[in-house]
């Protein structure tokens, strides 16, 4: 769930869902984002997924979290590379 109020300092001016940006070649601006391999030491075919990064910002103190869309997702790649699944 995401939150409402400042974990930190308890403030309700929280800025949601804000764009978190890199820089990447020519200085593209690229979203962040993370990403699981469900084949971490396969060479090709590493069973690849990836989410962007959003942040939830406080605006009393600045303490900030990150979400990403689909923990899920995210949580099933690894565990299956920590079984060593095929996928």
């Amino acid at each position: 769930m995401k939150p409402t109020t400042c974990s930190k300092c308890h403030s309700e001016k929280i800025i949601p869902n804000v764009f978190i940006e890199d820089k990447g070649m020519s200085n593209v601006p690229w979203s962040l984002s993370v990403r699981v391999d469900e084949k971490p030491d396969a060479i090709v075919f590493k069973g690849r997924h990836t989410d962007t990064l959003r942040a939830w910002l406080c605006g009393e103190c600045g303490f900030t979290e990150l979400y990403v869309e689909n923990p899920q997702q995210l949580y099933a790649a690894y565990t299956k590379a920590l079984k060593g699944e095929p996928s």
